[in-house]
This record gives C-alpha cells, sequence and structure tokens, in this order.
C-alpha cells in the first residue's frame, strides 16, 4: 500500500535514524557530534550550536517530531500492508458436510 502513494518505508526509516542522529549530536553539542558525510552540513550544524540555545530548542522539538512522523509511516504501512493482505486471502471453507448457519440479523 506503501508504494501506492509513493512512499518508500526503506528511505523513511533511513532518514529517521539521520534525524534521530543529527538531534544526538545537537544534544551532545559540538564535540559530541558525529560527522554527517557533508563538510556544508557539519560546518552549519556547528555554527548552528555555537549561537542559540533557542534555536536549538527549537530544532530538537522539530527534528524529535518529523523522525516521531517518519517511524509512524514506517510502522502504520507496515501494518496495513499486513492487515491488508490478511484481508485478501479467501475464508476457511468448512469441511464437507458441516452446515455452517448464518446469523439473522
Amino acid at each position: 500500500m506503501a508504494e501506492e502513494f509513493s512512499a518508500n518505508r526503506l528511505e523513511a526509516a533511513s532518514v529517521a535514524r539521520d534525524l534521530k542522529a543529527i538531534r544526538a549530536a545537537l544534544d551532545g553539542g559540538p564535540a559530541q557530534a558525529q560527522p554527517t558525510g557533508s563538510p556544508k552540513a557539519d560546518a552549519a550544524l556547528r555554527c548552528f550550536v555555537a549561537e542559540s540555545s533557542d534555536n536549538r530548542e527549537r530544532m530538537d522539538q522539530l527534528l524529535e517530531r518529523a523522525a516521531g512522523l517518519l517511524d509512524a509511516l514506517v510502522t502504520g504501512t507496515g501494518e496495513l500492508d499486513g492487515a491488508l493482505a490478511l484481508a485478501d486471502r479467501p475464508a476457511p471453507q468448512a469441511p464437507a458436510g458441516v452446515v455452517v448457519e448464518q446469523a439473522h440479523g
């Protein structure tokens, strides 16, 4: 189902992990920051951390929210796909000679 909406669950999970790593780097300050693999991103993070605690708090909230939303997307689409796969299966048939009563409402 995720593919129907152009959602790549593996990529969403990867981005969520990256956001959590950036958040952890901000929590630990510049000394604890792990390189992001991009010199520009590393420099921007160092500058950001050095300049403002208010910005860090807001960024921490935004990163936590974004990572949580991506985690929910991954979990929700997985559960939905699983439920749809189960619903698509034919109903079990009663053995020959067994009468199944229909409920009348």
